[in-house]
């Protein structure tokens, strides 16, 4: 981090974007600019990095668990893996049992 008194300076940036060199004052970077004119550089003013507020407090989030009138969904941690096995192709026969319902009409080719 440098002194105060060095603030604001002038980085320069070649076409690329990569760091040419740093000024002192605008009217160097702009001079830079001409010797290089044609060649994409360009330049950025730099300023001395704001402090940080004086005090800092660290939050943690506690939980308390649900609001009431909250329904979560079913914990599939509390099934052993043949039982969530079951429960899932129970939910894909009824899911297909339903596909079955409905009618498909074909007209000119067309689903």
């Amino acid at each position: 981090m440098l002194p105060d008194h060095f603030y604001p300076y002038w980085t320069v940036y070649d076409s690329l974007g990569q760091k040419y060199c740093d000024c002192s004052h605008e009217e160097y970077a702009i001079t830079t600019l001409k010797l290089h004119e044609g060649e994409g550089f360009t330049y950025k003013q730099i300023n001395a990095p704001k402090p940080l507020p004086p005090h800092i407090v660290d939050v943690t989030a506690t939980t308390e668990g649900e609001l009431p009138g909250q329904q979560g969904l079913p914990s599939a941690n509390k099934l052993n893996q043949q039982e969530a096995q079951q429960r899932l192709h129970n939910d894909m026969k009824k899911q297909f049992k339903e596909s079955k319902r409905m009618k498909v009409v074909i007209t000119d080719g067309l689903y």
